[in-house]
């Protein structure tokens, strides 16, 4: 960090996972913006994203998703389905021979990104048809040949948008399955990937058997985690369950990357089916505390932050909740986001006057 803001040189990958409160990416979008125009030369690529449109569910507001051909979605909270997952926490697969999708980055009220490197995630075993795009700009490499791989796409110039094509070859191939897409470029800055997925619980992203593989090639240098809204919501919520489940999300997530530092926020004070009041939340947040501190991982408690038990109603009067009790709108995910980037700014000011006391 303190390279990228002194010289100007370097990036930072931050990877922001999370429920319903991430994958419209308001929260985390806002925390993005913040962060890359803090200073001078800090806004990198976009990052990893999955089109949502694809699967008919909503989006992230800042891209956009147009498609032919027939898809159908999985996602991480689909107990019934046993279908392979990575870090998205969900997929996308066509069976029609010809079929395509294009992403379009939206710079309106928001920053513009372009990029010039595409890593497309999805199944990459004989059964699989090919993807390929007929942009003029990009040339096609294929860098793991495995089922586990992604295709890369490396271009002559920048873009802010590209389609890509998926056509049957040959005759074993019997579909394709999309996992995420990761829009790079090789300016210095900070990179805030988001993955949210809505519903999920902390147990769906442990169902995500590429998730550990997937993350490892973001190698981020920062996680910050934001479930337990889901875990607490139902009146039978099993804490004990919750702990284990965020221990073994922890060592998903370090067998990525070993010495990542992690921050968990709390859940958001809400209300069951609109109309009882949630107290598990606070209980969900003490344990989240609890298994924080005990594997040196941060927390940034948004629970206590906006008022404790009942503060909802507050948000709700003052116009950032929704009406569900549960969500919120759009200025209260961007308020969540500036408060969190002011708390990050705190922390990274009171780490530069303890290195430099004089």
């Amino acid at each position: 960090m303190n390279t990228l803001v002194a010289k100007g040189e370097g990036q930072i990958n931050i990877v922001h996972i999370g429920d319903s409160h991430i994958q419209a990416d308001y929260f985390s979008g806002r925390m993005r913006e913040r962060l890359q125009t803090f200073f001078l030369g800090g806004k990198g690529s976009r990052g990893f994203i999955f089109p949502f449109r694809l699967i008919h569910s909503n989006n992230a507001f800042n891209f956009a998703v147009t498609s032919s051909g027939l898809w159908t979605g999985c996602r991480n909270i689909e107990k019934n389905k046993s279908c392979t997952l990575g870090l998205a926490g969900a997929s996308a697969t066509t069976k029609d021979s010809i079929s395509s999708f294009s992403i379009r980055l939206r710079s309106k009220d928001y920053p513009y990104y372009d990029f010039n490197r595409v890593k497309v995630f999805h199944n990459m075993d004989s059964t699989s048809f090919d993807i390929e795009t007929s942009n003029y700009l990009l040339k096609q490499e294929f860098v793991e040949n495995d089922s586990l791989g992604y295709t890369l796409f490396v271009m002559n110039g920048y873009s802010d948008s590209l389609t890509f094509y998926i056509s049957k070859t040959d005759t074993i191939q019997k579909s394709f399955t999309l996992y995420g897409i990761n829009l790079e470029n090789e300016d210095p800055g900070i990179i805030y990937h988001s993955i949210g997925v809505n519903g999920a619980d902390v147990e769906s992203f442990l169902r995500c058997s590429l998730l550990t593989y997937q993350l490892s090639k973001l190698t981020p240098d920062w996680i910050i985690i934001s479930l337990g809204t889901n875990d607490c919501y139902s009146a039978k919520c099993n804490m004990p369950a919750f702990e284990k489940n965020l221990l073994d999300l922890i060592t998903k997530i370090r067998t990525a990357q070993p010495k990542v530092p992690i921050l968990f926020t709390t859940p958001a004070d809400n209300y069951r089916r609109r109309r009882y009041h949630n107290p598990d939340v606070a209980v969900a947040s003490d344990v989240i505390i609890k298994v924080a501190k005990e594997n040196n991982c941060s927390v940034w408690n948004l629970y206590q932050i906006m008022g404790g038990y009942g503060s909802m109603g507050s948000w709700l009067k003052s116009g950032l909740a929704a009406r569900d009790k549960l969500h919120f709108d759009k200025p209260g995910y961007y308020l969540q986001g500036d408060l969190l980037f002011t708390a990050f700014i705190k922390a990274y000011d009171n780490y530069i006057d303890k290195k430099n006391p004089f």
